[in-house]
């Protein structure tokens, strides 16, 4: 079976080193020539396969120079609504607007991280986003922004975080993807995520992953309890102080804290007013 596979593969071969997948012209040849018809299988393109500005029939003008691709479902969409047009819904979509502009604000850079370390680049996220930043062995806080700090713009050793105080996060909060600017933060032991009103189970989830074996002290107050919280929050293996707002009268949540509380024995939940 082997012997009778092998002239297959030289054939392939062969056809892969012998194929061309350029024409080998200039763009000036291929600008003097114009558009070429083009052909699948030596067929004719289907015409309703064609951007609608090449398709026969259509009317153009000059700024269809612009158009190359047929518009998008969410132009389409907006195009169609033009007549139904309410105030309502001009603010509904620019706050979807802005929530999409928040969110990738707030993800996770690579190139970051490469070029300042995840220490130096932590605190270059959350200083210039309204958050403090105290590091290892200091007891002033980071605070400030762009056009007051004067933080280094190439990685430096001895920047440790050990604490990170988002209260005052702008945009009402750190959301999902902003936590991952956490992840590599190995002396990290204090974080308020108070008022954030943004934390949820998966929040608590990431940072239980990200931070747990070093976390000792988290305030999650204003985030509404749940009993998937509670679970991620006893992931935290080194937690010694929580704060939390009131769990009210969920008799789940209760249970699931004193559980808590018996299987960790040296952590301190204190309920905030």
């Amino acid at each position: 079976m082997a012997l009778s596979l092998q002239p297959k593969k030289l054939l392939r071969y062969t056809l892969m080193k012998t194929r061309s997948y350029c024409d080998n012209k200039s763009v000036y040849q291929r600008n003097e020539e114009g558009i070429q018809p083009r052909t699948v299988h030596g067929n004719p393109y289907p015409e309703w396969r064609k951007p609608w500005i090449q398709r026969d029939g259509e009317w153009t003008t000059k700024l269809s120079l612009f158009v190359e691709k047929n518009p998008s479902m969410n132009i389409l969409h907006a195009m169609s609504n033009v007549p139904n047009l309410t105030i309502d819904k001009v603010k509904t979509w620019w706050g979807e607007m802005k929530e999409i502009q928040e969110i990738q604000n707030q993800k996770y850079l690579p190139e970051r991280i490469a070029s300042l370390g995840a220490n130096l680049a932590a605190i270059h996220f959350f200083t210039h986003r309204n958050s403090a930043v105290r590091l290892k062995g200091s007891t002033p806080w980071i605070v400030g922004d762009i056009t007051t700090l004067n933080l280094p713009n190439r990685y430096v050793d001895g920047y440790f975080v050990e604490a990170v105080d988002c209260t005052n996060f702008h945009h009402n909060g750190i959301r999902y993807e902003g936590l991952k600017n956490l992840s590599g933060l190995n002396y990290l032991k204090w974080l308020s995520l108070c008022n954030n009103k943004h934390i949820d189970v998966w929040c608590l989830d990431r940072i239980a992953g990200q931070n747990g074996k070093t976390l000792e002290f988290l305030n999650i107050t204003g985030h509404k309890l749940s009993l998937g919280s509670v679970i991620a929050l006893s992931r935290m293996s080194a937690l010694k102080f929580l704060t939390i707002s009131d769990p009210g009268e969920n008799v789940e949540v209760q249970t699931a804290l004193s559980i808590l509380e018996e299987e960790k024995p040296g952590l301190i939940i204190k309920i905030a007013d």
